[in-house]
Parts: structure tokens; sequence; C-alpha cells
């Protein structure tokens, strides 16, 4: 059984991961899919509309080292922070499982870029805690988010967790307000700046326009599949928390304090990817998912059921995935 393995020694965990995503990203290696153009958000524009990636089979290959160094950073982070059982794997897994489960989510595309700095950001907010330097970290933090909002706009509205971090730290304070803006206004200054130099001010602003009117346009209402993804997370997050809560009050300070902002964190991310327009801000999501799942997995010490889920939902994906390879 999956969850089993990664209770493994830590090379052997890391040969495992890598094994596991290669199984999961095999078929888009054998029949890539075209890069995905982003219309979100066309800041992006250069990067997936300007023919800089011409072969598919280069788009997912980028992407699938993109998503593997994301999955080592999360098992990084939440097991230097002690979120998850200390050099345990199991999270960045459950990442890559649930971020590759359909055929179009195999390749390069601006949820897997704005991820990378959301967790760059989402360090720097960990580091919060009990650091000295939190006014480095924080403005550090809100440029991070800035830059991953570039790509994915829904972003912008998960800026009230850094403020939320702070106060659970109790790193909260009167400079903490105005810098963490100084740091969300840094990129998209810096880009009206090169628009301004380029003469090109007028399309700054028709840009400016068009990621407020994303923000406020009626959310999509997701598709029968997606409902179907929907049940199977709330049914995990549901259980694995019942699980949590009732023991968090046991844990260190450290540990309840990051625990619970994952959970702001989750939820904020929760009713951001609902009510968003652009279906590609429910992958920030699960950034806290795989923490509260790994946490939950690598704790519990009756793990038949558990594993059996993950195990039926592995092999879901791996048949969805590999259906491209036999179908147009």
């Amino acid at each position: 059984m999956i969850l089993r393995l990664f209770k493994q020694s830590y090379f052997a965990q890391i040969a495992l991961l890598i094994v596991l995503s290669i199984i999961i990203w095999l078929p888009a290696f054998i029949k890539p899919y075209p890069v995905l153009i982003s219309d979100s958000n066309i800041f992006t524009e250069f990067i997936f509309s300007q023919n800089l990636i011409i072969n598919p089979l280069i788009g997912v290959l980028l992407g699938f080292l993109l998503i593997l160094t994301e999955a080592f950073l999360i098992s990084y982070l939440f097991s230097i922070h002690q979120i998850t059982h200390r050099n345990n794997f199991l999270s960045g897994f459950l990442f890559v499982l649930f971020l590759s489960r359909t055929p179009e989510h195999l390749g390069f595309h601006p949820p897997l870029i704005a991820i990378l700095f959301l967790l760059l950001g989402l360090e720097k907010l960990l580091e919060n805690f009990k650091s000295p330097r939190n006014h480095n970290n924080t403005l550090t933090a809100s440029i991070w988010f800035s830059v991953a909002s570039l790509f994915i706009p829904s972003v912008i509205l998960l800026f009230p967790i850094i403020w939320i971090s702070l106060i659970i730290f109790l790193s909260f304070n009167r400079r903490s307000i105005p810098i963490s803006l100084v740091g969300i206004i840094i990129p998209y200054f810096i880009i009206a700046f090169a628009y301004f130099w380029s003469d090109k001010s007028l399309l700054f602003i028709e840009q400016i326009e068009t990621i407020f009117n994303s923000l406020l346009s009626q959310p999509k209402l997701p598709g029968t599949y997606e409902l179907v993804e929907l049940f199977v997370a709330a049914t995990l997050i549901f259980i694995s928390s019942s699980f949590i809560l009732t023991r968090l009050g046991n844990q260190v300070i450290s540990i309840r304090k990051k625990a619970s902002f994952m959970y702001w964190f989750l939820g904020i991310g929760i009713i951001i990817s609902f009510f968003s327009q652009d279906s590609n801000a429910r992958d920030i999501v699960f950034i806290p998912f795989a923490a509260v799942l790994g946490f939950y997995f690598s704790a519990i010490k009756r793990q038949f059921w558990a594993d059996l889920f993950i195990s039926i939902i592995f092999v879901s994906i791996l048949i969805q995935n590999y259906r491209i390879i036999f179908y147009a």
C-alpha cells in the first residue's frame, strides 16, 4: 500500500516520490498535450503565447520538473516546521497526485508557476514564528504572493492570510499592514514602469482592468467530474480534520499555531476557488490540503482503510490520465 511505503528510509522515500510521479506523468510524455495558453491573465502572455516552447514535449518536461520541485519543497517546508512528521515526503506525493488529477493538468501551465511563488512566500510566513526579522519576512512574503498573482489573479484575494499568520504567530504590529502593502505593489510597479518605458501605458491599464473584471465576474460552476473531485477532497478533509482537531491541543504550541494557520489558508483558499471565475485558482488549495492530509496520514496508526482509499484514488487518476494514450 502507498501510505506504508512512505514510512521507509529518507532516500527510499525520495526515490519513491520520483518513481510515482513519473508513473502519473508518463502518459503526457508518450502523448504530450500542447502547452496551455493562459487567457486569464495577459501578463503571462509572453511566456505562454510567444512560441517560446514550440515542442509540446518540452512543455511537459518543464511542467514535470516544476511540480516535482514543488513537491520536494512542500515536503521540506512541512517537515522542518513540524507540520508533518520529520523527513517525510508523503505531503509531496499527495500534492503531485491531486495536482495531476486529469490529463489537462499534465503540462506547463500558470498554476504551477504561481504555486512555486506561493511556496516561497509561505516559507517566509512560517519563518515569522518567533523570528526577530519578521518585517523582512513579511515584505518578502508579500512580494512573492504578488508575483504569484501575476499568473493567477485570484491569488490577490489570498493576501489576508499574511496578516492572519502574523496575528497567530504574535508578530503583528502597526507596521505590518503598510509593509505588506508595499510588497504587493512592488511587482506591479516594476511592470507598470516597463510598460510606460516602452510607451504601452494604455495596454497596462487595459490589463489591470482585465484582472479586476476577472475577479468581479460570476464564478464558473464546476462540471460533473469536478464535483466528484470536490466530494473526494471534502471527504478527506473531514476525516483528517476530525482526527487532527481532537488531538491538536496535545501538541506543542508551535505545531498548534502552524496547524491553525494552515486551516486558515485552506479555508480562504476554498472560498477563493468557489468564487473565482478562473478554474486555475482551485489548484492553490492543494498546498494546505497536502499539509493537512500529510499530517493525518503520517500520524494515524491504523492505516488500512486510509491506505486503501488513497490507493483507489491513485489508480483512478492513473486510469484517467492513461486514457489519452488510447483515445484521441
